[in-house]
């Protein structure tokens, strides 16, 4: 079964539009929906005034795939007029759509559409810029640029690293979950689809539906770095044999010699991992906090001083904007702790400021009324 990917982006009218031409543009964009698996949705149609706006699109593997097919399929659109209940859904006209080609050529216009396509599962996920333009006779679809976006575990969510931990601490007897998560993050393509597997079986499904989220690279990396030996372990070999071929192509047992660089390699990542968090990241995403939160029962903005700390959820981690939500109301924020500081927010993705919180420790110890909060109670009472 072919993946259907979804595109969320922008659409702006490049060029001198006139009222004539955007309204040529309004039947044309309301039949490029298609009404079916593939092709644009717009959330408002363009003006003279307003020639940027949003939309969403779905296509076969890839939705930048379909577009310069967009020609086509609106003249298969025309000659099929398909209809609901015997009426026609977004009628065009040949008549109508050949003004609006006429109407691009001469005036020199295009339609620039900027837009991220996801293909679900692990499939592509790129950043793709193009342009629509008219040779008075057809429709033409140009790439102007396509870069591939890499996700990190934070971009998927806690949620999902989690999910994926959980599942290998299930493979073995006694998880170390630290050190399986430090595995996990270096080793394991970011996805959330481990979130869906309920049941070891379920990875067969997984992988023929969305895409090798899960390799005999993981297999042979997770077995030399944490020896299993449990029935969930063989489970796990035996379904990636019945997806990827025999497991001893790839498989190396405990009998089996090893280069001692690749343990280095991953002891070596798991002390810098460590040194991180001794140093600076007294967070990193665990479950159990290191640090003292207070529970706030109300939250009191105005004339309050504010100092952020760490990576936050909200606003697309943008810390900028969530300092001005503080002075929306009343609040100002500040760089460092200090005695005048009224709270201490701690953002939610981690990676908080030991010396910050040591601070607020330090001034609370001489007196000072300073709570520090989570950034979801922050934004419970915004």
């Amino acid at each position: 079964m072919a993946n259907i990917s979804s595109a969320y982006g922008k659409l702006t009218l490049n060029g001198n539009w006139t009222e004539e031409a955007v309204e040529a543009l309004r039947p044309v964009l309301d039949a490029w929906e298609f009404y079916g698996e593939y092709g644009m949705r717009i959330y408002e149609y363009p003006t003279v005034d307003k020639i940027t706006i949003e939309f969403n699109g779905c296509g076969r593997w890839s939705f930048s795939g379909t577009l310069s097919d967009f020609d086509s399929w609106t003249r298969a659109w025309i000659k099929d007029q398909p209809e609901r209940n015997g009426k026609p859904i977004a009628p065009l006209s040949q008549e109508q759509y050949d003004l609006l080609l006429e109407l691009m050529c001469d005036n020199d216009l295009s339609i620039e559409v900027e837009f991220e396509d996801v293909e679900e599962g692990c499939g592509s996920d790129v950043m793709e810029t193009g342009e629509f333009t008219s040779d008075g006779e057809s429709l033409c679809y140009e790439t102007l640029s396509c870069e591939n976006v890499v996700h990190t575990w934070k971009d998927m969510g806690s949620g999902a690293l989690n999910a994926a931990v959980d599942f290998f601490c299930d493979l073995l007897d006694d998880p170390d979950e630290k050190k399986v998560k430090k595995w996990v993050k270096k080793n394991v393509e970011p996805t959330t689809l481990f979130e869906d597997v309920d049941d070891i079986q379920d990875i067969f499904d997984l992988v023929e539906e969305n895409g090798e989220f899960i390799t005999p690279d993981n297999a042979l990396s997770f077995g030399c770095a944490f020896s299993p030996d449990t029935e969930e372990w063989d489970e796990f070999l035996d379904v990636m044999e019945e997806i990827f071929g025999p497991v001893d192509d790839y498989y190396i047992d405990d009998d089996s010699e090893f280069d001692d660089e690749e343990y280095d390699e991953f002891d070596e990542f798991d002390d810098e991992d460590e040194e991180e968090d001794d140093d600076g990241d007294i967070n990193d995403w665990d479950d159990e906090p290191q640090y003292p939160v207070d529970e706030i029962d109300s939250l009191d903005f105005s004339g309050k001083a504010f100092v952020l700390t760490g990576e936050f959820q909200n606003c697309d981690g943008d810390r900028d904007a969530v300092q001005q939500l503080i002075v929306d109301r009343g609040g100002r924020c500040t760089g460092s702790v200090s005695g005048k500081t009224n709270y201490l927010v701690l953002g939610d993705f981690g990676e908080v400021g030991a010396k910050k919180v040591e601070k607020a420790l330090e001034q609370r110890e001489k007196g000072k009324d300073i709570k520090i909060i989570i950034e979801s109670d922050l934004f419970r009472f915004m």
